[in-house]
C-alpha cells in the first residue's frame, strides 16, 4: 500500500508541474487550468492523510478550496468543501463539517449530469453519517434515506450499500431494531451484488435479535 501510495503521489506531483506550465489563452481555459488545479490538490491531500500527515493534508485541501472558489465551477467548489466537511468531521469538528457539506451539497445540485448527481448522493451519504456521530438521529434517517434515492436512480451500488449500512447503524444506536436489521440486510444484499462478500460478511455480523 505505501509503494501504491508514492506511486501516486508522484504522477500527481508530476501532472500538477504540467497543467502549470500551461499558458491559458483566455478566461475559459484559466478557469479550467484551476478547476484541474483543485482537483488534484484535493487527490494528494486524500493520499497525504491517509499516510497520517493530517497538517500537511490540511493545506493542501485549502489550496484545493482556493483554486476551486477562483474556477467558479460548482463541482470543484464542492467537492473541495466535500473532501474538507469529510475532513473535519473525522477529527470531531462537527459543527463546521455540517456546514461545509451543506454547501457542498448545495454546489452539487446546481449540477444535472452523472457527476453531479453522484456527488450529491455521497455527500447525503456523508452528511447522514455526521449526523450519527452527533447522535442526531433524525437528521441522520433523514439524508440517509436520501441518499439511498439518489445513488439507487444512478446505480451507484457501494454507495446505495453503504448508505443502507450507516441508516442501520443509527436506527440500531436508538433502539430500533427491527429497522436495523432490515437496512443491514439490504446492505448485505447490495454488497454482495458488487461482489464485496468479506464486507457484506462483516456487516451480517451487526445484525442483532430484538431484546
Amino acid at each position: 500500500m505505501k509503494q501504491q501510495f508514492e506511486k501516486a503521489l508522484k504522477s500527481y506531483a508530476s501532472f500538477l508541474k504540467e497543467v502549470e506550465e500551461i499558458s491559458p489563452m483566455n478566461d475559459e481555459e484559466t478557469k479550467a487550468k484551476q478547476a484541474i488545479k483543485s482537483y488534484l490538490f484535493l487527490r494528494k491531500a486524500n493520499i497525504i492523510m491517509q499516510k497520517g500527515d493530517i497538517e500537511r493534508g490540511r493545506q493542501l485541501m485549502n489550496k484545493a478550496s482556493e483554486e476551486a472558489e477562483k474556477s467558479e465551477n460548482p463541482l470543484m467548489i464542492g467537492r473541495s468543501k466535500l473532501g474538507l466537511g469529510v475532513f473535519l468531521g473525522s477529527t470531531g469538528s462537527f459543527d463546521e463539517a455540517e456546514r461545509l457539506l451543506k454547501e457542498a451539497l448545495s454546489m452539487f445540485k446546481k449540477g444535472k449530469n452523472y457527476d453531479s448527481l453522484q456527488s450529491v448522493g455521497w455527500c447525503l451519504l456523508n452528511l447522514g453519517g455526521l449526523y450519527g456521530k452527533m447522535e442526531k438521529y433524525n437528521e441522520a434517517n433523514e439524508s440517509l434515506s436520501q441518499a439511498i434515492g439518489t445513488l439507487k436512480e444512478i446505480e451507484n451500488w457501494v454507495g446505495v450499500a453503504t448508505a443502507f449500512e450507516l441508516r442501520a447503524k443509527a436506527n440500531q444506536a436508538r433502539g430500533h431494531i427491527k429497522l436495523a436489521n432490515e437496512d443491514f440486510c439490504q446492505a448485505i444484499e447490495f454488497y454482495e451484488k458488487q461482489g464485496m462478500k468479506e464486507k457484506a460478511d462483516t456487516v451480517r455480523d451487526s445484525i442483532v435479535e430484538k431484546p
